[in-house]
């Protein structure tokens, strides 16, 4: 039978496990949900009670800073489905980028025959990774930063692993191979813009969680 993932956001507190208190995660709908990244704003924000337009995320984007590298400030789950919070379309996802162990959780109810990663990907054909937040061709200079949480805090000021294509990829068990039973692993996730980058962007890409299973 196929191993089955979950991806989850934790709204409440990141220093608290899945397994611990599971009603502080919000289990996405991978059909409808997305993931913003945004500086936020009055109208983009936590608790949202519409979708955000293209020209509201426009008017709340993080701008590039001439001398400094700028982490995208919020993360907000477009949570289309409604699975908590009924009216609410958005919710703080709670932890990104600081020195927060439990903030995006991958569930798999049984075992894998190689170790789940994080890759990005500018579509769902992943095919190329060729937008300006992945480093536009040159993977190594993607903006998405991911590290691994399972089994430890990320530190204050992680740097973390540049995502993007079929090499540059975030492995969720800490490098120490499949699972062999059901287990929830963890990453922290953050978009790092370069100081005076050259050219503003506003893109949708795609993270996959890849894995195999028996």
């Amino acid at each position: 039978m196929a191993t089955a993932l979950t991806v989850r956001v934790n709204y409440v507190d990141a220093d608290v496990a899945y397994g611990t208190t599971p009603a502080d995660y919000i289990a996405l709908d991978l059909t409808n949900d997305y993931l913003i990244w945004t500086k936020g704003d009055a109208t983009v924000k936590d608790l949202m009670t519409h979708e955000p337009t293209a020209a509201e995320l426009n008017a709340a984007a993080e701008l590039i800073d001439p001398l400094l590298a700028v982490t995208v400030s919020k993360c907000l789950l477009m949570d289309y489905s409604h699975d908590i919070g009924g009216a609410y379309y958005t919710h703080l996802v709670k932890g990104m980028s600081e020195n927060k162990k439990y903030v995006f959780a991958f569930s798999f109810d049984g075992a894998t025959a190689t170790e789940p990663q994080i890759e990005a990907w500018d579509t769902s054909a992943h095919l190329t990774a060729l937008k300006h937040v992945l480093g536009a061709g040159t993977a190594l200079n993607s903006m998405m930063k991911g590290v691994c949480t399972t089994t430890s805090l990320p530190g204050a000021g992680w740097a973390g692993t540049a995502i993007a294509g079929a090499s540059n990829v975030l492995l969720l068990n800490d490098g120490s191979g499949a699972i062999a039973v059901a287990s929830t692993l963890y990453a922290n996730l953050k978009i790092l813009i370069p100081a005076a980058y050259a050219t503003p962007a506003a893109e949708t890409f795609v993270l996959t969680c890849r894995y195999t299973y028996f």
